[in-house]
Formats: C-alpha cells, structure tokens, sequence
C-alpha cells in the first residue's frame, strides 16, 4: 500500500521505501541495486547521492509511480548537508496531520526507516529506537512528545530553496525504474518495423508467411517446454505462521480458560503453547493427590499409566500470517540482542540444520532467498505478552510457549523462527 501525500499541486511525496545499503563501486553499486530488485519484486527506486551508498526501492504495484519524490531522502540529505549529522531520529508533522518518521544509523537508513503514521504510532516508533540504548546525535519531534533534547522543524523546512521559496525540480529524490524504460524505444522502432513488415512480406511472398508460421509454432512448444522446466521458487514460510503477538495472545487466551492449576493436590508441572500442538496442561500427583479429586475438576485430563501424572490438552483459536519485508540478518539479530540486552533477557540465535528433502519434491526447485534462524528466550520471569512484544519485527514468529512451575513461581521458556535476508 502505498503511502504518499501532496505538499503543493502535483508534488506527490511518498514514504514507506525498503531501504538497502549497497556495497563496492558504483558500476557494482548498480548491478548490486538490479539484483536486489529482481530479488525484491522491486522496479522503482530513489540512489542516495549523500553518505552511505543506498537506495530505496518501491515497487508499482503498490501504487508507487515514477516522479514521486522521497520524503525520507530530502529529510536524510537536507540533515546531512545543513547539520553533517549522519545518526539521527526525525518524527515530523505532514500536511494532512500524519507524521513522517526517518531513523538514521552511520549514515544508512535501516530498512523500515522510513514511514508515514499516525502521531501514536509514530512516537511508539520513535520511543523504541531510543530505548535500544544508541547514543543518537539529533533528535527532531513534536515540542509537545516531550522527547529529551528534541528539537521541532516542519517538513517544509527539509525542502531545498531557491531565491526564498522551495526549489522542486531536483532530480536525486525522485522515484526512477531500476532498468531503464524501453517504451519510448518501442513506440519510436515499431513504426519502422510495420514498414520493413509490410516491404518483407511484399518480396517474400506466401513462402515466407509459411516459413515464419513454422517457426512461431515451434518457438511456441519449445516454450511451452521449458516452462515444464523453470525453476519454482520456495514459498515463504512466515507467510502462513501468524504473527508472534497473535501466537501468545492466543495461549494466554487458553491458559486463562483452565479453571485451576492446582486440582485437588495435584501439581503444575508444565503448560505448552504451540499453533501445532494447542495448550498441553501437565499435572504431578501430590502426596494426598487422588486422580478421582482430578477428574471431579478436569474431567478431561488423560492419566498416565501409572497414575502419577495427568495431561490435558486444548485447542487454540489463530488466524494467518502476513507475507511482510525481511530485514538483513545481522540488522535484525544486532536488534534483538540489544533489545533483549535491555529488558534483561536472554536471547539464543542458531540456523537449523537443513531438513532433507521431500520425497517427490521437483529437482528444479530455486534455492530460498531468506534465511531461517531458531531463537530461544529461557527461563524469563516477563510473561510471554511482554516479551514478544519488545523482540518482536518482521519475519518473527513463536513456534512453542512453555510455563515452567516451580516453588510457586512461573518461569517462561519461549522458542520461535525468525526469518532474515542473508
């Protein structure tokens, strides 16, 4: 969806840009940005022309057209050239009463870094990168946030100036296809092959109208051939698990609905969570513990065969996942331990091994373009509800939820996948 809006008469603004930091010269810059694209499912893009190389890619069918101007790339250069700050935090009021918001980091605009909201979750936004402990050298944001050292500045003032008043003919903050447009070349060559067309079939006659329908029959099979034989790509595993805040949601939902850990002297031993599994009670028999006191209050549970232990299992109710933009693998893992680092939690990061592959799975299959990384948060004294909500960013999903029972205190092991660009 895209996200624009319209400063004067026909100046279309947009936000919402997938941000990428480009590496080599800029011959390799531009074959670097090609293959992201095609990667990316991107075909239109802004080239930063200050610090960093980078470019922001949007694509058409989101709406995005060539033309429209960056809003994130006249607030990154206008800073960068007025102030030389390369690290910084801008949450600025638009026109229609949104907010645009732009973080920079060493001179690079992070992946979603970029986008227009509502002052509430704008100032979320804003409030949670300060909290991941950078030391950011300007900060602008609404005088009435009351954000620490912040200044206020209009996006207007980002706006270049020529003699007083804003200057919109630049050409570095505009929206351009990544490849370049060969519309105009068809509609300039076309006219000139109908005439050769036209004198072709004048000379050739009726022979060659054959020869040429002999030949588009073939092309046509040999097409049809091989696109028997074109790799498949993989698709996206996050796409179909929902959302991590969805998952714990979901679990407390069915924690809440058992009417008593402690059923007639019988003890917690474990509560599990998992959108495969459901939420799986496990009980120990105490010493006055009778199953007859147990199934009086969960007639439900399965005893275990020698009577000391007691399962009940419950669904739970989830709905689908969301096919968003990952983030790079060390951006994203560098938040997470950061994050977790500040709220005093422990966070494992590991690549599963690969699985083997599927009986009858197609040999042409394209290698996947994403990464897939097992993390672990154990033994966390937060509830499950706040700890997802403070790791949680694209491409992060939980895969079990574990409450741990011990001298009356709930300890909660949390395990998921969290999917990144490598």
């Amino acid at each position: 969806m895209i996200h624009s809006f319209e400063l004067e008469k026909g100046r279309i603004f947009v936000g919402g840009l997938h941000w990428q930091a480009l590496s080599g010269s800029p011959s390799e810059a531009k074959a670097e940005a090609r293959q992201l694209a095609k990667q990316l499912s991107f075909d239109l893009a802004v080239w930063r022309t200050t610090g960093a190389p980078q470019i922001g890619f949007a694509s058409t069918a989101d709406g995005y057209k060539p033309g429209m101007l960056s809003a994130a790339a006249v607030v990154s250069k206008t800073i960068e050239v007025e102030l030389g700050e390369r690290d910084f935090l801008c949450a600025t009021e638009l026109p229609d009463g949104r907010y645009l918001y732009v973080s920079q980091a060493d001179g690079v605009i992070p992946p979603e870094g970029d986008f227009i909201g509502t002052a509430e979750a704008v100032r979320a936004r804003m409030l949670e990168d300060m909290a991941i402990g950078k030391a950011w050298s300007l900060v602008i944001a609404p005088d009435m946030w009351g954000m620490p050292e912040a200044k206020e500045r209009a996006f207007e003032d980002f706006i270049p100036r020529r003699g007083g008043k804003p200057y919109f003919k630049h050409k570095w903050w505009a929206l351009k296809p990544v490849k370049p447009n060969i519309g105009s070349m068809i509609k300039t060559v076309l006219p000139l092959v109908a005439i050769g067309g036209v004198i072709a079939l004048g000379v050739l006659g009726y022979r060659q109208w054959q020869q040429d329908q002999a030949a588009k029959e073939a092309a046509r099979l040999a097409m049809l051939q091989s696109a028997e034989q074109q790799p498949e790509a993989l698709p996206h595993p996050w796409k179909t698990q929902p959302r991590a805040q969805l998952t714990v949601a979901a679990c407390a939902t069915g924690f809440d609905s058992i009417p008593t850990m402690w059923p007639g002297n019988w003890k917690p031993d474990s509560v599990s969570c998992s959108p495969a599994a459901g939420l799986v009670v496990t009980w120990k028999r105490g010493e006055h513990g009778w199953i007859k006191h147990l199934l009086d209050i969960e007639p439900k549970a399965s005893i275990s065969a020698d009577g000391t232990m007691a399962t009940m299992i419950l669904p739970i109710q989830l709905t689908g996942g969301e096919d968003e933009a990952l983030q790079d693998e060390r951006t994203r893992a560098l938040h997470l331990q950061m994050t977790a680092q500040q709220y005093g939690l422990t966070v494992s990061l590991s690549a599963p091994a690969a699985p083997p592959p599927m009986p009858g799975a197609p040999s042409n299959q394209l290698p996947p373009q994403w990464r897939e990384l097992s993390w672990a948060v154990k033994g966390s004294a937060l509830s499950p509800e706040s700890v997802v909500a403070v790791l949680d960013g694209a491409g992060f999903r939980v895969g079990s939820v574990v409450a741990r029972f011990s001298d009356g205190i709930i300890k909660w092991d949390l395990e998921g996948s969290q999917y990144v660009l490598p």
